[in-house]
This record gives C-alpha cells, sequence and structure tokens, in this order.
C-alpha cells in the first residue's frame, strides 16, 4: 500500500468517498495552507480566512461519497474557498450597508432631547423586535446578539444563505420604517 502522501488527488478522493478518514485528513494536510493563503489574500482578514477555509473542508466531510467533481480537486478546493469568500464579502456589505443606514437615519432625525426619549426609542425598538415574525426575529437575534455570519445562521436553522440574507434585510426595513413612525409620534408628544 501506498504511503498516503504519495497518492494523487484523484486516489486521495476515492479513497475519502470510501470512507477513509485518513484520506480526508492527507487531503486537508495538503491544501489547508494553500487555501488559507488564497482567502487570506482576497480577505486580508486571517479570522475570516481560516473560518471559509473551515467551512470548505467542513462540507466536503459532509458530502463525503456524494462529492462529484467535474474539475480536479484542488479546482474544487480553490473555487469553494472563493465563492465563500465572494459570500461573506457579499454578506458584510449588506449588513454595513443596512447599519448605515440605520445610522445616518438617526443622525438625520435626532430625539427631541434629552436621554429619556432615547430610552423610549430604545423600548419601542426592543418591543419591535419582538413582534417580527417568529422566523424573522430567530435570524435576526442570532445575528445581533450572536455575531454569527449568515454561513453560520443558515446551518444552524437549516435555511439557505439568501433566506438569511433576506429576513434580516426584510427585519431591518420593518424596524427603520418603525423608526420613522416613533419619531414623528414622540415629536408630537414632546412638542
Amino acid at each position: 500500500m501506498h504511503e498516503l502522501g504519495d497518492l494523487s488527488d484523484r486516489q486521495l478522493l476515492e479513497m475519502f468517498q470510501e470512507g477513509s478518514v485518513a484520506a480526508f485528513e492527507e487531503i486537508h494536510r495538503r491544501y489547508f495552507r494553500r487555501l488559507y493563503a488564497h482567502a487570506f489574500k482576497m480577505l486580508g482578514n486571517a479570522e475570516d480566512a481560516q473560518d471559509v477555509v473551515q467551512e470548505v473542508f467542513i462540507s466536503l466531510w459532509a458530502k463525503g461519497a456524494g462529492v462529484r467533481l467535474h474539475t480536479g480537486l484542488a479546482g474544487y478546493l480553490f473555487t469553494s474557498v472563493r465563492n465563500r469568500v465572494l459570500n461573506l464579502i457579499e454578506q458584510k456589505t449588506v449588513y454595513q450597508h443596512h447599519i448605515d443606514g440605520l445610522a445616518a437615519f438617526l443622525r438625520e432625525n435626532p430625539a427631541p432631547a434629552g436621554d429619556p426619549d432615547e430610552e423610549i426609542l430604545f423600548s419601542l425598538l426592543e418591543a419591535e423586535i419582538e413582534n417580527l415574525p417568529r422566523k424573522m426575529k430567530e435570524v435576526f437575534e442570532l445575528r445581533r446578539k450572536g455575531e454569527m455570519s449568515y454561513a453560520e445562521i443558515a446551518d444552524q436553522l437549516a435555511l439557505s444563505d439568501h433566506t438569511v440574507k433576506k429576513q434580516i434585510s426584510n427585519a431591518i426595513k420593518i424596524l427603520r420604517d418603525r423608526l420613522v413612525q416613533w419619531k414623528s409620534q414622540l415629536v408630537v408628544l414632546f412638542f
């Protein structure tokens, strides 16, 4: 029997598909550093790069015998990393866009005067979060309090990344609309 390090990618993949943990470990050993360098080059963040590569290997492990490649193993792994990096960049961009929108709204529409109004707005906001549809609230709270990525939320709740992104976007839109309503009501109450 050959040493695993001497086997081709195709041979390692076949062994892995037949259930060999050692073959998976060899694939991981062979590609982790190169995939990490690829992800880091695109992201510029060590933690995010490591998370992306780990997610690719977790996905490969989960697929097991079901892995069907139209390219070589290296091409599959590098493409998977690139796609996950692009998804992560898009998620962060969309999330940041919504946060920036809320921050701009609050800057342009300050509370009438004093901290009690801010506390009222915060209480109303928390109440509105509680009133979000159940699944939307769950997704929103995991992102807000758990600081989980879209992919982590999708995995935990068995949803697609797209559904998670849409739920968070809808929640922020609902909350922004409610903030507009509250501001006008508070101005009437306090003036």
